[in-house]
């Protein structure tokens, strides 16, 4: 185990609040048994960089961010990139249709500032009552290349100018700073400036005694252990025979089989259980036919 001041430390943070008969979120329970995840959160904390996350569909990349945020006891926002998002939406968004409507039926109001809505950077910034926050910037290579370039103004300086009056700011003291988290599935590649200007660090591809953790995290009273061990063999069996084990059933998917199988009341063995797992782990991948 690695020893060193934390400030992040999940260890005792307890498990969801809520009827230990259900099933966990994803927001309520992350398993933290890799030390090297927690060192990396911690550098990015001290350093007041934003965390980068790399690793494969389905590794915990953006359900880190809320468990974080929910064992500090911070706030919490979040943007998912699409190819569509601007640099400036994860500050602000102008509203111009409603401007323009406004302006056609006389109805415009004065301060511009109606317009605008916060992204979640500007809510981070002015959170209220002073509370710190975590930020999750998801999938961010989807964006232009310009995306991450025109967040290093920001995070830099921890301030951007007011959109509408250049001579006011939003900012926040460094001691408030916002823990940013970005993931990236690596579909294109980061600009050498930003990559630079991060705590880098890529998440592994889950290992069997850390799907049936999670299965026992998730789960609660309902954990079964022979049917989280049988199916975290399969997923591992078939990673096995793919050309890019990375493009193996999920960790999702591996819940999403687990939760099924009970409610459905389909045991392994069955050619119900082929069929469920045709839909929610094979799903035509390449190598993962049942083989008898």
């Amino acid at each position: 185990m690695l020893r060193y001041d934390k400030e992040f430390d999940p260890k005792g943070s307890g498990g969801p609040a809520a009827d230990p008969g259900r099933y966990a979120a994803d927001d309520e329970v992350y398993v933290f048994d890799d030390d090297e995840v927690v060192l990396a959160v911690n550098v990015a904390l001290k350093t007041g960089r934003p965390l980068l996350l790399f690793g494969p569909p389905g590794s915990g990349k953006s359900t880190l961010a809320p468990n974080v945020a929910r064992i500090l006891g911070w706030e919490y926002y979040e943007h998912v990139v699409t190819a569509r998002t601007e640099p400036e939406d994860l500050l602000w968004r102008f509203d111009a249709l409603k401007r323009l409507n406004d302006a056609q039926a006389q109805q415009l109001v004065d301060d511009m500032g109606y317009y605008y809505t916060k992204g979640p950077l500007w809510r981070a910034f002015a959170a209220p009552g002073g509370k710190r926050s975590v930020v999750l910037i998801d999938e961010i290579d989807k964006a232009d290349p310009d995306l991450p370039n025109s967040l290093l103004g920001p995070l830099g300086s921890l301030s951007f100018p007011v959109p509408w009056d250049d001579e006011q700011s939003v900012s926040v003291p460094p001691e408030r700073a916002p823990f940013v988290v970005i993931t990236t599935n690596d579909e294109r590649e980061l600009p050498r400036p930003f990559l630079r200007r991060c705590i880098v660090f890529e998440l592994r591809s889950p290992t069997k005694k850390h799907l049936l953790k999670v299965a026992d995290s998730h789960l609660g009273e309902r954990y079964e252990p022979e049917l989280a061990d049988k199916v975290a063999e399969h997923i591992l069996d078939v990673r096995k025979k793919l050309e890019d084990p990375a493009a193996g059933p999920s960790t999702a998917e591996y819940l999403d089989a687990l939760k099924a199988s009970q409610q459905l009341g389909v045991v392994p063995g069955t050619p119900e259980w082929d069929a469920l797992e045709a839909v929610t782990l094979r799903k035509r991948r390449d190598g993962a036919e049942p083989t008898g």
